[in-house]
């Protein structure tokens, strides 16, 4: 399926380094080769952490890997970043989690300046454009590089990359900041559709409401006899003259596609769900995907699975179609803020201080771990301290109701913060996860799922739009905490 330049480029364009990845090389089959005790593994997903690389759950060996990042094919592994949505190609060990990495490729989304700035109630999701393209960045899920979430602002360039959702929305895993706006001289990239001109463009296009400017001097060695035409699929670079022209200096062309895997073979695809109809028919990062053969990660993930949902699929590829045998949830409905108890560093337990009581919960391989007490330092289970606060993202293991950390990030200490499912809700107290939280009129603020102040604002009010069941909500116990929500709002 493809979408409108305006809406949905970027699920093309993932797919897309996808391809371009798989077709170093050129001919043969689109996977590294089952090797001995191995099998041949392409994982497109974000970073989660380095001493190797780690991607989709894999820690990836490095001695021997090629790196292309954006298109630089001398690239070392040091100029690879957290967050970074790459592609390896390699060979999965037999325990599922180890690997060795030939290759891996990373190519933003989009370049450009910041524009239309705007923020939601809480502070936390910023809003703008790059070009056409609308962006999402996060305080809590996007990794940033030589700036901070604070610091994103109109006329700022900055370099996307991400996942696209169902509406078109470039949801940023991380954002680098590379510079002030200078007409005349910043570098951009943009990917999309030619368009506006007929048969051969002569020189000039459109890539949705941007035009583009090319000339003798533009590198088209990756353009089909070095011609551009109408309906191609297209990454340029170049040079922003105004706020909606560039003059280019390169152009490629960009496949569309993905090609059937062979043998023993498999795809690990990490993106959004989009065109949802059922397990059987969804897309994730623009792949077409059945999973009516696949386990689910959780249990109940197979029967909420929808569109927005950020997962990871992964199986063999036929007749363009990936065949998942497994799909596991990437994010998490549960989020915990909290100073950390204590770490069992052989279970993978963080034991974190709420009140009245502490909860438990478990990372994995699966677990992004990052450390926003200074820009991009990594993390890893041994160096979280007692007294650390962490921001965690996890779900709830249908099983054995644990708690899994799908993402762990230690920051600068601030209230705590817990949101899951309610348990009760009875006019004075809200209960989620098995701790309860004091509502006090005048006292308690109460927002609904839109952030809207709820009217009038009283516990009772607040506990009756909850309805009967599946709603979540998160309570917010500012310092000092006493265990009395000073926020509670409507997640679901």
């Amino acid at each position: 399926m493809r979408y409108s330049i305006h809406k949905a480029w970027v699920a093309i364009s993932l797919v897309v380094t996808i391809l371009t990845a798989i077709g170093c090389g050129g001919g043969g089959s689109t996977l590294a080769g089952g090797g001995i005790g191995g099998t041949g593994i392409t994982a497109f997903g974000t970073i989660t952490g380095f001493g190797s690389v780690f991607v989709n759950g894999v820690e990836f060996e490095t001695s021997g890997t090629s790196f292309d990042v954006d298109d630089d094919n001398t690239a070392v592994e040091g100029d690879l970043g957290i967050g970074m949505v790459v592609t390896v190609t390699g060979i999965l060990n037999d325990d599922g989690v180890t690997g060795s990495a030939d290759s891996i490729v990373y190519d933003d989304e989009i370049e450009g300046p910041v524009s239309n700035l705007s923020e939601d109630v809480a502070a936390q999701t910023k809003s703008f454009n790059v070009f056409d393209i609308s962006v999402v960045a996060s305080l809590s899920s996007t990794a940033f590089a030589n700036t901070t979430y604070a610091g994103v602002a109109d006329g700022v360039v900055v370099e996307i990359s991400g996942f696209v959702d169902e509406a078109g929305t470039l949801v940023a895993t991380r954002l680098e900041e590379k510079g002030l706006l200078v007409l005349g001289t910043t570098e951009v990239e943009i990917k999309g559709t030619v368009e506006g001109c007929t048969g051969d463009c002569s020189g000039a296009f459109n890539i949705g409401t941007t035009d583009i400017v090319y000339d003798g001097t533009t590198d088209l060695t990756e353009m089909p006899g070095g011609v551009v035409s109408n309906g191609q699929f297209v990454e340029v670079k170049g040079i922003l003259t105004d706020a909606s022209s560039i003059d280019a200096i390169r152009i490629e062309l960009e496949d569309e596609g993905f090609d059937d895997t062979t043998g023993d073979d498999k795809v690990s695809i990490e993106g959004l769900v989009s065109g949802f109809s059922s397990i059987a028919s969804f897309n994730v990062a623009g792949q077409p995907v059945d999973a009516t053969g696949a386990v689910f990660t959780p249990a109940s993930l197979e029967a909420t699975l929808a569109d927005g949902m950020e997962v990871e699929v992964e199986g063999p590829i036929t007749d363009g179609v990936l065949r998942a045998i497994k799909v596991e949830a990437r994010g998490g409905d549960i989020e915990i803020e909290a100073r950390v108890q204590s770490i069992d560093t052989a279970s993978g337990g963080i034991t974190l201080i709420l009140h009245p009581d502490n909860l438990t919960v478990t990372i994995d391989s699966q677990t992004a771990l990052r450390d926003d007490t200074g820009v991009e330092d990594l993390l890893a289970l041994n160096e979280i301290n007692a007294g650390d606060f962490l921001e965690i993202e996890a779900y709830e293991d249908d099983a054995s109701g644990d708690l899994i950390a799908t993402e762990v990030r230690r920051d600068e200490i601030d209230d705590d913060v817990l949101q899951g499912p309610v348990d009760s809700c009875d006019g004075s107290q809200v209960t989620i996860l098995g701790l309860s939280y004091t509502l006090s009129d005048g006292l308690t603020t109460y927002r609904d799922q839109n952030e809207i102040l709820i009217s009038p604002q009283t516990a009772v009010e607040f506990c009756t739009q909850q309805g009967d069941t599946g709603f979540f909500v998160k309570v917010k116990d500012e310092l000092t905490t006493d265990g009395v929500a000073d926020e509670a709002e409507l997640e679901n």
